[in-house]
């Protein structure tokens, strides 16, 4: 596949267990405020699938419904994966040439899910053109879940849309499940079956920092340069993957091969090789 167009936006402010993005609201819709940050204006010109990346869940304040009250009175009505993927498409200028809507929510591996369905749909099926998009914004409940889960990270909030046709930039791409009792181990061994045939350059890691990851990736670490940006921009969730591959797109003094790897929460895990040349 080709990556016809990309924008990005990742948290630049240290706030207390988390990466902000400081001009993103807490408590208002996230979607017109991405659209605005992002300079995006979004126009189909063939048949398009649009894939929304999410990750472990959507707060009340994702849909800019709710401020914080009386949990008691809350309304859910608004608050899924599904209504943010339509606020979404609504946005897009010659809907009718939309084909297929759906969410990708498997967690931090989400991204490459997403670009495993995009091979799918567009050498499969007679879509031309894929649209994925991940917005995420760090909310008391994320923050708790990586304390519990004592993933030793700062969070981050994150944003990222790319455009993709048929092409040769994105390839080897390796979507794969494992079962395990743990839900949040990996093996070394399991995610050493992502090793490609090919030598690549570099080796954007999922890297959150903890040793059980750090040991997990230590084979394929090996393989190439290594990329983290977790320390930097904090730990996204579903949209890691996409995300950090647009930095590292919008990195001119990375050239070559890169092979962009993530794993999440259930046994979600794959990786794809970027191709990058000047």
């Amino acid at each position: 596949m080709q990556i016809i167009d990309y924008k990005h936006i990742h948290g630049t402010e240290l706030r207390p267990g988390y990466v902000a993005i400081p001009e993103l609201h807490r408590y208002k819709s996230s979607v017109q405020q991405f659209i605005k940050l992002a300079d995006l204006d979004i126009v189909l010109t063939k048949k398009t699938a649009f894939l929304y990346v999410d990750g472990f869940s959507v707060s009340q304040a994702e849909s800019g419904i709710c401020k914080p009250v009386n949990p008691a009175y809350q309304l859910a009505l608004k608050t899924g994966s599904s209504y943010i993927a339509h606020e979404w498409a609504g946005t897009f200028k010659n809907k009718e040439l939309l084909e297929k809507v759906d969410i990708i929510s498997s967690t931090c591996a989400a991204g490459v899910q997403a670009i495993y369905e995009a091979s799918e749909l567009i050498y499969s099926t007679d879509i031309e053109e894929v649209i994925i998009i991940g917005g995420e914004r760090t909310t008391d409940d994320t923050i708790r879940l990586f304390r519990e889960l004592r993933i030793d990270v700062n969070c981050g909030d994150g944003f990222f849309y790319m455009r993709l046709a048929a092409g040769e930039q994105i390839s080897n791409i390796n979507w794969k499940y494992v079962h395990n009792q743990n839900p949040f181990y990996f093996a070394k061994a399991d995610i050493d079956k992502l090793k490609p045939v090919t030598p690549v350059d570099y080796v954007k890691l999922h890297g959150t920092g903890t040793a059980s990851n750090t040991e997990a990736e230590s084979g394929i670490a090996e393989l190439g340069k290594q990329i983290m940006y977790k320390h930097q921009i904090g730990h996204t969730q579903g949209i890691s993957a996409l995300l950090e591959t647009c930095m590292v797109l919008s990195d001119d003094s990375i050239q070559g091969k890169i092979m962009v790897a993530a794993n999440g929460l259930g046994g979600f895990y794959g990786s794809f090789i970027l191709d990058k040349q000047s």
